[in-house]
């Protein structure tokens, strides 16, 4: 009996120092879930590609990627959906050469507009924002230095700038550079890049209109150039960021407030609602009385809108139509109350609408 205490003394002693000496087991180490990115539903093909290069133009890369291979199903000879597959595939060491150039962007430049100047194609706009590392391509701002990679083309473009004695650490005289360098070399401006800056363009502005990010969709459409032309929801939502924008700045920054109110009322007076276009401006001058583009479309569009009203106003009178004339004269007043014609043929008509009633 004494020796079995003995032999379970000594096991249980050997299992306290098996467990003092025993080395903690390692943590389990569980490996984050791979993101999976699948194509939106619904999509017609065309859209499924402009949604492809907006979502590149601002990062989102994998979603873009899902698209890309969704699209290509239907259509594997895509050559805009192959190449922006091959810049997501490809290291950026093997795409572009490592030697490059520094230009500093001027206003309206963008990734795209220096890939299509300097590389021949708008589409490398993804894998100059890779170049570059940049995590939005879509967003650039002025005074931004961009490297551009020396690829033949580059090559032949800078050289042609330095040839021609212009200046080649900026964008600043691309544009007209650009268009001597195709007449030179008896080349064709391919239209599907100048298409294809504007849909990324347009695409990365109703991105941001959507996540209601206003002042950096106003920045992208201004971008555009004078030549965009947008549809009827776009103008809707566009509109609404500048007015929202406008009312955020008032305050902090008055002259950028004028300046919102201004193109709010350029869009709203090209959409066909002049009166309130009237307002927007002379919100405008309110903010800044130094807005003299403002001052201009607001004088001009209100004698535009007093002669429609006077005149209409003058044949619905004299065609007994009472209730219209006055209806006319009363809005013109609210234009311009001090506009003599209208008090005195209101006044007129009013007068012939109360006798009329009482002969009644």
């Amino acid at each position: 009996m004494g020796s079995m205490k003995s032999w379970l003394a000594i096991a249980t002693c050997l299992a306290l120092v098996g467990c003092q000496t025993a080395p903690p087991s390692a943590p389990l180490v569980v490996s984050p879930e791979p993101v999976l990115f699948t194509p939106e539903i619904g999509l017609a093909d065309s859209q499924r590609l402009s949604k492809a290069i907006a979502l590149l133009s601002e990062g989102s890369t994998g979603q873009a990627k899902a698209e890309l291979q969704a699209y290509l199903e239907k259509m594997p000879n895509s050559k805009v959906a192959n190449n922006l597959l091959t810049q997501i595939n490809t290291p950026i060491s093997e795409y572009f050469p490592s030697e490059f150039v520094a230009i500093t962007l001027t206003n309206g430049e963008s990734l795209s507009t220096i890939a299509k100047q300097y590389l021949g194609d708008a589409l490398q706009f993804y894998a100059l924002a890779q170049y570059n590392n940049i995590e939005n391509p879509g967003k650039t701002t002025i005074g931004q230095v961009v490297h551009v990679p020396l690829t033949n083309k580059a090559r032949a473009f800078i050289d042609f700038k330095i040839n021609k004695g212009m200046d080649t650490s900026s964008t600043e005289q691309d544009h007209q550079a650009d268009s001597e360098f195709q007449d030179q070399s008896g080349e064709e401006v391919a239209s599907d890049n100048a298409e294809i800056v504007t849909l990324v363009g347009i695409e990365q502005m109703r991105l941001l209109l959507t996540q209601k990010q206003y002042q950096d969709a106003i920045e992208v459409y201004e971008q555009l150039g004078p030549n965009r032309t947008i549809n009827e929801k776009d103008m809707r939502a566009l509109i609404a960021a500048y007015r929202t924008s406008a009312i955020a700045t008032a305050d902090s920054n008055p002259a950028l407030a004028s300046s919102y109110y201004q193109q709010t009322g350029n869009l709203v007076a090209d959409a066909g609602d002049s009166l309130l276009a009237l307002e927007m401006f002379n919100l405008s001058m309110q903010l800044n009385s130094d807005n003299a583009l403002s001052e201009q479309n607001y004088n001009s569009l209100k004698s535009e809108l007093t002669d429609a009203y006077h005149r209409d106003a003058s044949l619905a009178y004299r065609r007994q139509e009472l209730e219209k004339a006055i209806d006319l004269w009363q809005k013109l007043l609210t234009i311009d109350p001090e506009h003599v014609h209208a008090i005195n043929y209101l006044i007129q008509a009013q007068r012939l609408k109360d006798k009329l009633q009482r002969l009644e």
